[in-house]
């Protein structure tokens, strides 16, 4: 592979990913996980919530798990922060925040990402994503602060 082909391979990835944060911080899953292959895999080393897998695979269970979770939040006008190129044209590891607002309570959500995304096509064929459960359990409990 020559070096322009793996410079347009980056662009090309970085796009996808970009495409699909932005669509799932608008709340259109269906738009984000077309953009993920039908056999992708999804994992969290550290799941947001005890009742999260740690891994999810194929298309439509990971539309089903973000219709599921994320609609319970405001849009969440993901901000891509940094973006490492790796050897490899074909994974990069991004830095991301989120700034929304949980509905039930209204309190406000933000959290901090590391992604990593591997690529093959047009497709996100895995992504494995480290968040601060932490976070998301203190948001959550404001729910039933609001009870």
């Amino acid at each position: 592979m020559s070096g322009d082909e793996i410079i347009q391979r980056r662009e090309r990835n970085r796009s996808i990913m970009t495409r699909v944060l932005e669509r799932l911080g608008s709340q259109d899953y269906v738009g984000a996980c077309a953009l993920l292959s039908e056999d992708v895999v999804c994992d969290w080393p550290y799941p947001p919530t005890p009742e999260t897998p740690t891994e999810i695979r194929g298309r439509g269970e990971m539309e089903s798990f973000f219709a599921g979770g994320m609609s319970a939040f405001e849009p969440y006008r993901y901000e891509i922060t940094r973006v490492f190129d790796l050897v490899d044209p074909a994974v990069l590891i991004a830095e991301y925040e989120s700034n929304s607002r949980y509905k039930v309570s209204g309190a406000p959500y933000r959290n901090h990402y590391l992604g990593i995304f591997r690529f093959e096509g047009e497709f996100v064929t895995h992504w494995r994503e480290y968040i601060d459960p932490v976070v998301v359990a203190e948001v959550l409990a404001t729910a039933e602060a609001e009870s």
